[in-house]
């Protein structure tokens, strides 16, 4: 498959999902065809919010470290993210123009910029850990959060159909923290008869074909990561959990899945050591967030 050209387009805050407006890239204009694809693909993303935002990242809840008796400069409680300021950035590939011009394949990837402060509720080393001996370390937060999503035209119907456009395939998500150095290596999920590994958090998963877990199904996920002293958190919809670090640069965590059904998401955040235990240590921090559908919801391809 051949891309034909690439652009870009800035969103800040207050736009969200209305993609469809904003200035044209000044090297490159696109052609009229690429225009009114841009337009109806963004209206088709605008119908699909949940195939776009993950619903876990910038709430702002805290998280509770559980550990104690450990050597380091501070001892740390809790911890959250006050994302301050969001910048959003559309970036569209179009391919596979037909006979009249019109692209039949487009990949729009999903840029947010994330400014803010990473908080730690520091008791006094040594100390019993109560909140009230406890003061707050600060940190710059700056993360760059993304997502990609595929899509497909399709046939007008009579000249009624006025969606070309359906969502096809979604990535997870992929937040990096600015010069960070840790990093997830994959992500494994087992659950009954479900037994997979997500390497690559960006690769495409078709709709169909998205992870399915039964309601109050119990799920055993283990995270790999670059350093053995990591600290890991799993987000699932309000809940924070830390994972067993189990000293070999592996973690691993058993949940519930709530008897819901629909289309979620459940996110793996791996923190340096320092990140938590280091007042003086920068923010270092690398999350994965995967989408994954709750029994009996069925996610239909280009459905109408």
């Amino acid at each position: 498959m051949r891309f034909t050209r690439r652009w870009i387009l800035a969103v800040p805050l207050g736009a969200l999902l209305s993609i469809g407006c904003g200035s044209k890239d000044p090297m490159m204009a696109p052609t009229s065809g690429e225009t009114e694809a841009r337009q109806t693909a963004s209206d088709e993303l605008t119908r699909h919010p949940e195939l776009v935002e993950d619903g876990l990242y910038e709430i702002q809840t805290q998280s509770q470290t559980e550990v104690s008796g450990v050597a380091a400069a501070i001892n740390p409680l809790f911890f959250w993210r006050d994302i301050r300021h969001v910048e959003r950035r559309y970036e569209y590939a179009f391919a596979d123009t037909d006979s009249t011009g019109q692209p039949t394949t487009a990949i729009v990837t999903v840029h947010k910029r994330l400014a803010g402060q990473f908080n730690v509720v520091a008791g006094d080393p040594g100390s019993e850990g109560f909140p009230g001996d406890a003061s707050v370390v600060h940190k710059p937060l700056r993360d760059h959060w993304v997502r990609r999503v595929l899509l497909k035209r399709v046939e007008r119907m009579d000249g009624r159909d006025r969606r070309p456009w359906r969502v096809v395939a979604v990535s997870g998500v992929e937040i990096t923290s600015r010069d960070a150095q840790t990093r997830l290596q994959s992500i494994r999920v087992q659950s009954g008869d479900l037994d997979t590994t997500i390497a690559n958090p960006l690769a495409f998963w078709r709709l169909r074909r998205l992870v399915h877990l039964e309601p109050d199904a119990t799920v055993t996920l283990t995270a790999t990561t670059s350093a053995s002293d990591d600290v890991v958190i799993l987000y699932i919809r309000d809940r924070r959990a830390r994972f067993h670090n189990n000293g070999d640069g592996t973690h691993t965590i058993t949940w519930t899945v709530r008897a819901l059904e629909g289309l979620w998401h459940l996110g793996v955040n791996a923190l340096s050591h320092d990140t938590l235990f280091d007042d003086e240590a920068p923010y270092d921090s690398q999350t994965w967030i995967l989408p994954y559908v709750v029994d009996p919801t069925e996610l239909a391809e280009m459905a109408p």
